[in-house]
């Protein structure tokens, strides 16, 4: 099995041409298979993709990690590259703010079924565990089985007129099962990074963790949270974590400290192959 990935939106970029946008988009090649794993929240994917010589076009499956707009604001572009299946939670489409004192706003998807359709995308409801092409799977829904981990921030949904909070179980990965141990590609992680790590080893039957790359949301996680992950992580037979987008800067120096060499700051243009 032959894995490349390149990140296509990320905060950052280290690279000429490439543009930084909020958000996050990698582009996933499994074998002859190329999946667009989320799409950034504006347009940097189409302007990152070019520059790398990528033709959308010709990428026939998206997977959308949650239903946020850092991840989904480039779905409808994407869609007029032509048909395309899609792989998501059921509750991609609820409306979701983010709640700081007096200030609220809405951050979910910005399109509707209908327009999905319109565009003659296949909508693939994963809300469980499902092997989409063989050796390659969606996490759906990931159980949150610790008590340190949480969607790490002020979500919010409306249920009935009241706001209460969002535990965005749409939250989902992509797991390669690799000969040579897992890969997995997260949006957020807001279902937790080591919740994620652990509910793949236990469906995959795989202890070993090649690659774990994408957001960790941990930007203002507290310290608690903080020191439980790094003995979590330092606990798992982990050989790469490419922390990106919402992993914020201390928690990135915290993690480098206690890695070293295994933790990567993931940037637009980053490649990695296995």
């Amino acid at each position: 099995m032959k894995v490349n990935i390149t990140i296509l939106v990320e905060n950052t970029t280290p690279m000429p041409g490439f543009y930084g946008e909020y958000g996050f988009a990698a582009l996933v090649t499994v074998d002859e298979q190329t999946y667009l794993f989320d799409t950034g929240s504006a347009d940097a994917l189409f302007q990152n993709a070019a520059a790398a010589g990528i033709d959308l076009s010709r990428i026939d499956d998206l997977i959308i990690s949650h239903g946020h707009f850092d991840h989904t604001g480039g779905v409808m572009g994407f869609l007029k590259t032509g048909p395309k299946k899609i792989y998501a939670h059921s509750n991609l489409y609820i409306p979701r703010y983010v709640v700081l004192g007096e200030y609220k706003k809405e951050i979910g998807v910005s399109f509707s079924p209908r327009e999905i359709k319109s565009q003659g995308a296949e909508f693939i409801c994963t809300d469980g565990f499902t092997e989409i092409s063989p050796g390659v799977f969606v996490t759906g829904q990931i159980p949150r089985k610790n008590d340190y981990e949480d969607v790490g921030g002020s979500f919010f949904v409306y249920e009935g007129e009241r706001l209460v909070p969002d535990t965005i179980a749409d939250d989902m990965s992509m797991v390669i099962n690799h000969p040579e141990g897992l890969i997995i590609i997260s949006g957020c992680a807001h279902a937790g990074i080591i919740n994620t790590i652990t509910y793949a080893q236990e469906k995959m039957g795989q202890e070993k963790i090649l690659a774990f790359i994408g957001g960790t949301h941990l930007g203002g996680a507290s310290e608690d949270r903080m020191n439980r992950t790094v003995e979590a992580l330092q606990g798992i037979d982990l050989e790469k974590l490419v922390a990106c987008h919402c992993t914020g800067f201390d928690p990135m120096v915290k993690l480098r400290n206690a890695l070293g060499d295994k933790l990567v700051k993931g940037e637009v243009a980053m490649n990695f192959q296995f």
